[in-house]
């Protein structure tokens, strides 16, 4: 077992984002590859944004993904005491003061600064008078991190070393005026209290990375190893947001995605395995992680790759799973009672085969329904395609061939088929296909002749003169 402490730390107060999801699954599985310890921390000291609907479809999407941890959540509000005994230690270590600015004045030094080119310059050596006065006037008084001259330097797990122009950053606010604490004392202050000893997170947090080194440093803190992954980006190059689509783990989990496939697909946004693969189940994604293999460059999200590793990841499973989730889709759909579905088991288990090899998702199961029903309509651009003048007549000598079978099964089936066509010296498609709008009122689905043989004869025969009276010549 590794001494090494991670924590993934979400703050509740929107949906779980699929970047969140993808640093929730490279600490995973750094704590399983490397035998190491992951905590999960619960960021919710905004408490104006902070709602308990976002904080369960988080633990519901970590759950779904298949992410767990090694202790109970801890939650960042229940240790405010400790987060402001931390900054009135950095005062009294002349690390931080008390700022006493109103809005007015803090919006002519930005404005000051902005012409001179230079970060904010706050008035660090108030005395005891002048703090006395701004008390007693009512002001509010934040508490603000004295800066340090200098540099901050760390050496970045995936990015390697990184410098930080201290000069690049003004004295950041430490407690609010209400005496709640600021993100970036909040986290050094509970990354320290749970024995956190390496971050690993997304790009978008490398500017916070200085001040909470400068603050670890501050307090004689062990200060943690830090590695910072790509950013996920958008098709277009942007960073990846609504405009792009989906962008939450519980509208994949809606549309049908599967658990693995979403897996998979996100631990390849940022890292490489090291060869060309790319279907990955998740104990071989385990033992092939590496932290050197994740990467610097910004990674792209692309839906219709994720789509396609899907469909991978379906035609992996065990068929009673397809099964399974087949069934709520059908009887939710209204084709099918639970009941029905419990004695028909071994019927939908052979519909489930069928079905596997062509899933993308698991809403493909929606449009699966003439397995059940006939069709209320036909296709009418596949109609135009295939079902001609002379197709009626075609359509009743290929029933009274059928109704002439012996057995109905797949072979029987393809051999009438094409015999038939063979004798009318046409091509079998120009049976197969208008067979498959009688039947299934689309032109797309399994394999025909599997198909009708899971249909069974009545079936058939009742649609294709169905299909005669309904779409006729």
């Amino acid at each position: 077992m590794s001494d090494t402490v991670l924590r993934f730390a979400p703050s509740p107060t929107g949906g779980f984002h699929v970047g969140n999801a993808r640093t929730a699954i490279f600490n995973h599985l750094y704590a399983k590859h490397y035998q190491a310890k992951l905590l999960l921390r619960v960021e919710d000291t905004d408490r104006e944004r902070f709602t308990e609907s976002s904080l369960q479809t988080i633990l519901d999407g970590l759950n779904w993904l298949g992410v767990d941890f090694d202790a109970e959540p801890v939650f960042q509000s229940d240790n405010v005491e400790a987060h402001k005994q931390a900054a009135e230690r950095l005062v009294e270590t002349g690390h931080a003061y008390y700022g006493y600015e109103t809005a007015e004045e803090l919006d002519a030094m930005r404005r000051q600064a902005q012409v001179e080119k230079r970060r904010v310059r706050y008035d660090r050596d108030l005395t005891p008078e002048q703090q006395a006065a701004f008390e007693a006037e009512g002001r509010p008084r934040v508490v603000r991190f004295k800066v340090p001259a200098g540099e901050t330097v760390w050496h970045d797990r995936i990015r390697g070393v990184q410098r930080w122009d201290n000069a690049e950053v003004e004295d950041f606010v430490l407690l609010r005026p209400d005496g709640s604490p600021v993100y970036n004392l909040a986290v050094v202050v509970d990354d320290h209290d749970m024995g956190v000893n390496l971050v690993l997170r997304s790009a978008d947090h490398l500017s916070n990375t200085p001040k909470q080194i400068m603050l670890f440093e501050a307090l004689s803190w062990m200060v943690p190893e830090y590695g910072h992954s790509t950013l996920i980006l958008g098709p277009d190059g942007s960073k990846l947001s609504k405009r792009h689509g989906a962008t939450t783990i519980s509208e994949y989990q809606e549309r049908g995605f599967l658990p693995d496939a979403m897996f998979n697909y996100l631990a390849l946004l940022g890292w490489a395995p090291g060869d060309e693969r790319e279907v990955f189940a998740r104990d071989e994604l385990t033992g092939a992680f590496s932290v050197e293999g994740l990467l610097k460059r910004d990674a792209i999200f692309d839906e219709k790759k994720l789509v396609w590793l899907n469909g991978e990841h379906m035609r992996l499973r065990p068929v009673d799973e397809v099964l399974d989730d087949a069934i709520p889709i059908w009887v939710a759909e209204g084709w099918l009672t639970e009941a029905e579905a419990s004695v028909r088991r071994d019927e939908l288990m052979k519909i489930a085969e069928l079905l596997q090899p062509r899933l993308h998702t698991l809403q493909d199961l929606k449009h699966t329904g003439y397995f059940f029903v006939d069709p209320e309509g036909y296709d009418a651009k596949t109609a135009k395609k295939n079902w001609k003048t002379d197709t009626p007549e075609r359509v009743q000598l290929m029933i009274e061939r059928l109704e002439d079978l012996d057995s109905f099964d797949e072979g029987d089936i393809e051999g009438v088929t094409r015999t038939l066509s063979g004798e009318l010296g046409i091509s079998a498609s120009r049976l197969i296909h208008p067979t498959r709008l009688a039947l299934c009122g689309v032109g797309f689905g399994p394999g025909l002749f599997e198909l009708m043989a899971v249909f069974g004869r009545e079936t058939c025969i009742r649609r294709l003169k169905k299909a005669l009276e309904v779409l006729g010549s």
